[in-house]
């Protein structure tokens, strides 16, 4: 009787550590800030028509415009590529050079809400600004970058102009173009 008495209440301490780690786990790989899949519609080519009027043969897209644009292309086709065990609910990208940072709000299993870090590396390679995975963190724990695929977002321009260079800064992207008349 006492031997049993001892085995329920090792079994009840061991469920309750289980718990514990499970709650304290939630924790630390939930969100650390609440994000979403809101857009605002970026035009390439009417920036494209204010440089031809400007005469000056660059377009200049901020950090807000770099996040709208991956946000509009996530919602055309985001679904495609994620694990069928997981939803995108929010995202904020950051420029940072040539590296895209992608802070992103994912649901496992619509059970478990996480926090991750992907870092991407930008290049241009006409006509599509192509983002390459360098690593997936949740927290300070590394992924690997298998589980990310590669992003196309394509930049469309009237048919007179092409994109000569494309230059990475800190907080912004020059898009540099040429006329063709």
């Amino acid at each position: 009787m006492r031997l049993l008495k001892w085995f329920v209440v090792i079994i009840v301490l061991f469920a309750l550590i289980l718990a514990g780690a499970g709650l304290w786990l939630k924790s630390y790989v939930a969100p650390s800030e609440k994000l979403d899949l809101a857009y605002t519609q970026v035009s390439i080519k009417d920036k494209a028509i204010e440089m031809v009027q400007k005469l000056k043969p660059e377009i200049v897209l901020s950090e807000a415009d770099v996040n709208n644009l991956i946000k509009g292309q996530l919602q055309v086709g985001h679904s495609d590529t994620l694990p069928p065990d997981m939803t995108l609910d929010g995202a904020r990208f950051e420029l940072s050079g040539n590296k895209l940072l992608a802070h992103l709000n994912m649901t496992y299993r619509n059970i478990l809400p996480l926090g991750m870090l992907a870092t991407y590396k930008m290049t241009w390679q006409s006509p599509n600004l192509i983002l390459e995975p360098q690593s997936l963190t949740v927290k300070d724990y590394d992924l690997g970058r298998e589980r990310l695929d590669r992003i196309v977002v394509p930049i469309e321009l009237p048919s007179i102009i092409t994109v000569r260079d494309m230059q990475f800064l800190d907080d912004q992207m020059i898009i540099k173009l040429q006329l063709h008349l």
